[in-house]
C-alpha cells in the first residue's frame, strides 16, 4: 500500500477531529455573543432605571420610595457583577477552544501536505516507471 493511502485514514480522523473542535468554538462564540448580548441589556436598563430615578428624585419622591430604588438599583448592580464574571469566563472557555482549534487545524493542515507530496512522489515514480516501460517497448519494435 502507498504510503499516501495508508495515511488517508489518519487524515480523515485529523479532519474530523477539526471540525468537531470547530464546532465546539463556533458553540463558545454563539455563548459568548448571548452573554455579552444580556450584559448590554442588564447595562441599558440599569441606566434607563436610573434616568428615571433621577427624574422621580427631581420631581419629589418619598422616603420608602427612594429605598425601593436605590435597593433595586444595587440588585442591579450585583447582577452586572455576576453577568460581568459569566461574560469572563465565556471569554476564557472561547479563547480556549479557538486555540484547540487551531492545533487540530494545523495538524490537520500539516497531514493534507505530507499527503499531497507523498501523492507527488508517487506520480513521479509512476511517471518514470511509465516513460521506462515506453522506452524499453520503443527499443523492442525497433
Amino acid at each position: 500500500m502507498s504510503p499516501s493511502k495508508r495515511l488517508k485514514p489518519v487524515q480523515r480522523f485529523a479532519h474530523t477531529k477539526e471540525q468537531k473542535a470547530a464546532r465546539v468554538m463556533g458553540q463558545a462564540k454563539k455563548s459568548l455573543q448571548q452573554e455579552e448580548a444580556k450584559l448590554e441589556q442588564l447595562k441599558q436598563y440599569h441606566q434607563e432605571y436610573l434616568d428615571r430615578f433621577k427624574q422621580m428624585a427631581r420631581e419629589g419622591m418619598s422616603a420608602t420610595q427612594l429605598q425601593e430604588y436605590r435597593a433595586f438599583l444595587a440588585k442591579l448592580d450585583q447582577a452586572i457583577n455576576q453577568q460581568q464574571e459569566v461574560v469572563a469566563a465565556s471569554i476564557v472557555n472561547h479563547s480556549s477552544s479557538k486555540s484547540v482549534w487551531k492545533k487540530k487545524h494545523s495538524r490537520t493542515q500539516a497531514l493534507n501536505k505530507a499527503v499531497d507530496r507523498f501523492r507527488e512522489q508517487e506520480k513521479k515514480i509512476a511517471d518514470t516507471r511509465e516513460q521506462k516501460e515506453s522506452d524499453e517497448h520503443s527499443q523492442r519494435e525497433k
